[in-house]
């Protein structure tokens, strides 16, 4: 008795490493870079240059559920049979169809990321002017950052611009967990975020007039050529 306690005792510590290895499950997020950058595309032509369409006149947004009956147990093809990364399982579902458009009709569904381009939208002059005049540059982390010191109501619409901004990344990251099936929440949001930040800034980027101050991927800030 006193030889089994002795070896219980001893593979105690291993034993709670394996259950717990066990426990933890890596959840690979599907995040289609080209196709989010097209949806941020075509939300800012949108909704920053106009009324938009409404979205019910597009109709249903597709389901990424597989056609067919739906079973409880999974099936010799199903992704948790065959060990299939989710994402590969979410890529496949959309195959031949328009993902950008799909993302961004997902978020034409979010009030607050809509009213949040809308005020973008009537804040372009001023926010053009700063970027003319190099007074502010288009940071990396996707938000403006100032380069002097900016009166009131500069700094003003600089703030309100940079908080319209997160909206609309929160928004997209929301609109990427959902056509993963995954859960809104902080653990979740948290893992997207940075990508969906990541990819505004290069959009950012790409969008800048030529004299803007724009910051690359590595922190270096340029002057767009």
């Amino acid at each position: 008795m006193k030889l089994l306690k002795l070896s219980t005792r001893t593979l105690l510590p291993f034993i709670i490493v394996l259950l717990f290895s066990c426990a933890v499950i890596t959840v690979n997020v599907y995040f289609p870079a080209h196709d989010v950058e097209k949806a941020y595309e075509n939300l800012e032509d949108q909704l920053m240059k106009g009324t938009p369409p409404s979205p019910q006149k597009k109709g249903p947004a597709k389901s990424l559920e597989p056609s067919g009956p739906k079973s409880t147990e999974p099936s010799a093809s199903s992704p948790q049979s065959l060990h299939v990364p989710s994402s590969w399982f979410v890529a496949t579902a959309y195959a031949g169809e328009n993902l950008a458009a799909e993302i961004a009709h997902r978020i034409m569904r979010m009030p607050e990321v809509v009213r949040a381009y809308r005020r973008m939208g009537k804040r372009l002059p001023i926010i053009n002017r700063l970027r003319d005049q190099k007074r502010v540059g288009e940071a990396k982390s996707g938000f403006l950052e100032p380069f002097v010191r900016l009166n009131r109501n500069e700094a003003l619409a600089m703030e309100d611009e940079n908080h319209d901004r997160s909206i609309i990344i929160n928004g997209m990251a929301q609109a990427i967990l959902e056509i993963n099936h995954l859960p809104v929440n902080r653990k979740n949001m948290a893992n997207v975020y940075p990508k969906a930040a990541a990819q505004f800034a290069d959009l950012r980027r790409k969008r800048a007039k030529p004299g803007w101050k724009i910051q690359m991927p590595d922190g270096q800030w340029v002057v767009k050529r």
